[in-house]
């Protein structure tokens, strides 16, 4: 069986790579630039928490990112039936032939690239490595005739595509555990978000009203889910802690802009306009995070189980009449002490530095991060909020992540897979349309395009994608 599905995967790969072939500011503007980051930090990060959920083991995908030129292996001949002098009631297992290996059936749908029906089984064999992607419409219009469109598709190692189910409403992709179902939050007309377990085979919907509306998806701790309702002006928000199945567990805190720790225990974040605290999810003991005295930090993610990332400068005076540039004003990466000790500085931001923002925990003391390229006394041509960038932090030691080819369009945002790092490329990075994922091999740069596009008039696009955890 094994033989026959990777001889069929290999046919299919030689059908995509023949088709792939054809194919500073002022006070409140930087007020405004920390906001909008902030809510980009929220609505578009898969979270990574969902891309890095836990995942085990590699299935030797290495070799496989398929868009390097390469033969395609013929199939494997079917055993030769072993003959026995004396007939036996039970045939040895190498005297079964396999059975011959279906065909893939191809499905086109207007504006989504080439896909086939998932074989019987195919879920089954998932694991990291395997992409569920959510295709929908990246315009400010909805589509003539057809509302909000959402095609859920899973990427194979191997470069295929799999239409599994189409959806309705605004949806969101949080997490994929288990083979057969993931989790979804789907907003139908504009009636408040609702909380969804969607069957990958049926496209079936099990609705999960536990969470309030309102509340924003955070991660995960172990088998449990982190949702953040925040309170009004400051007020009293409510941690949410969803296990998979019983009541909610309701944890009071006023955090704003969270990350939640690699092993999932502590969340970290601050109240608005507040010093930065950390929040013990078990207890909801809060604890006190020092900054470098005199400075405002920007948190980009958790370095290991007790140490965040941030990029810190002077805080500015009131009125600002001039770029508060981090190379001017004493601007430092750091790891600050989810556990109340002092900050520590990684490295110092000259003009030529890398001022990290959103990021991702690839594993401890190594991060992948974009970059706030205008935040610099020699800022590129983008005064607005142009994070992009893929960068590789080991401690204060930072590299750019070059792949062996072109991707086609900027970095826009990153995060940490289990066989790579995934990045999210685009033409512009404050926009969606035409955007791709691409998995990158950290060491040699090889890259595979995991959620591609087609580039018409329907603008559907890959905007969410989570691994198989």
């Amino acid at each position: 069986m094994t033989d026959d599905l990777t001889a069929r995967l290999e046919r299919a790969l030689h059908v995509q790579e023949h088709h792939e072939r054809d194919l500073q500011p002022d006070p409140a503007t930087l007020a405004g630039l920390h906001a909008r980051v902030a809510r980009v930090r929220r609505g578009r990060t898969v979270s990574w928490a969902a891309v890095a959920a836990a995942a085990v083991g590699v299935l030797g995908v290495g070799g496989w990112f398929g868009l390097q030129d390469r033969t395609t292996p013929e199939p494997a001949d079917p055993p030769t039936p072993t003959v026995s002098a004396t007939p036996s009631p039970t045939p040895e297992p190498s005297a079964v032939a396999s059975a011959p290996a279906a065909p893939l059936v191809p499905v086109t749908l207007p504006g989504m690239p080439p896909m086939y029906e998932p074989p019987e089984g195919l879920l089954e064999q998932t694991g990291p490595g395997w992409f569920l992607t959510l295709y929908t419409s990246t315009l400010y219009e909805p589509l003539p005739g057809d509302g909000q469109r959402n095609a859920l598709v899973l990427s194979a190692p191997t470069g295929e595509l799999y239409h599994l189910a189409d959806l309705g409403g605004y949806t969101r992709l949080l997490r994929w555990d288990t083979p057969g179902t993931a989790r979804l939050e789907i907003n139908h007309d504009g009636a408040g978000g609702r909380l969804v377990t969607v069957d990958l085979t049926t496209g079936g919907l099990t609705y999960d009203d536990r969470v309030p509306d309102g509340a924003e998806w955070l991660g995960t701790a172990g088998a449990d889910e982190l949702w953040l309702a925040q309170g009004l002006q400051g007020s009293q928000g409510t941690l949410y802690v969803l296990p998979p199945d019983g009541p909610v567990r309701s944890v009071p805190t006023r955090l704003d802009r969270a990350v939640v720790s690699p092993d999932g225990r502590t969340i970290l974040g601050r109240p608005s306009g507040e010093p930065i605290e950390a929040l013990d999810v078990a207890t909801g003991r809060h604890t006190a995070v020092p900054s470098p005295a005199g400075q405002s930090c920007d948190i980009v993610d958790w370095i290991d189980a007790t140490g965040v990332m941030a990029a810190c400068v002077d805080t500015p005076p009131e009125p600002l009449e001039e770029r508060w540039n981090y190379d001017e004003h004493d601007g430092q990466v750091v790891r600050l002490d989810a556990t109340g000790g002092p900050a520590q500085t990684l490295t110092t931001l000259r003009a030529d530095g890398v001022v990290p923002a959103a990021g991702a925990h690839v594993r401890d003391g190594v991060l992948v991060t974009t970059a706030y390229p205008q935040l610099s006394s020699t800022p590129d041509s983008c005064y607005d909020v142009c994070v992009g960038g893929a960068y590789l932090w080991d401690g204060g030691d930072v590299r750019p992540v070059v792949p062996a080819q072109d991707l086609g369009g900027d970095v826009c945002e990153v995060h940490a897979a289990s066989t790579g790092l995934l990045l999210r490329t685009g033409a512009q990075c404050y926009e969606w349309v035409g955007d791709q994922w691409w998995l990158v091999d950290e060491a040699t740069g090889a890259a595979r395009l995991v959620g591609p596009v087609v580039g018409d008039e329907l603008g559907l696009a890959p905007v969410w994608v989570v691994e198989r955890g």
